[in-house]
């Protein structure tokens, strides 16, 4: 009898732990960062596809989110990369993938060779919640 009580508190005693951890993931606030933004090489030419990769980390569900890319800025003062993405999390680790296209002609474009921020924002209700900016090389 003393060891089936035992037993039974011990079970208990797992399940209000596995709860404590789990109930704040699941039904907490919701809050979500990038966690990485990755491209698929590290030297990118004219008329090239860029494959961008965001991992972005949800602690609980996440609605009326986008993703702002923005960057590759050309000499007139001009974003040449541009774009939302919308995006509903649920708990854990979601990709995101987004392939750009470089114009055909960089110098004609006003896209000398050299480095160019492309920066990335998690976006929530007009809010910023997280950023991040990563360079990337460019050539003819």
């Amino acid at each position: 009898m003393r060891r089936d009580i035992i037993i039974i508190a011990l079970i208990a005693m797992v399940v209000i732990a596995l709860a404590i951890v789990l109930v704040p993931l699941f039904f907490g606030p919701s809050s979500a960062e990038i966690g990485s933004v990755s491209f698929d090489k590290d030297l990118y030419h004219s008329n090239e596809v860029m494959n961008i990769t965001i991992s972005v980390n949800a602690r609980g569900a996440t609605e009326n989110a986008t993703l702002r890319l923005a960057g590759i800025k050309d000499r007139y003062g001009d974003l040449r990369l541009e774009k939302e993405i919308p995006v509903i999390l649920s708990p854990g680790l979601y990709t995101v993938t987004y392939d750009y296209k470089l114009p055909p002609c960089s110098h004609c474009a006003g896209i000398d060779p050299g480095p160019y921020q492309i920066e990335v924002e998690l976006v929530r209700n007009g809010t910023v919640i997280s950023n991040t900016t990563r360079t990337v090389q460019l050539e003819q």
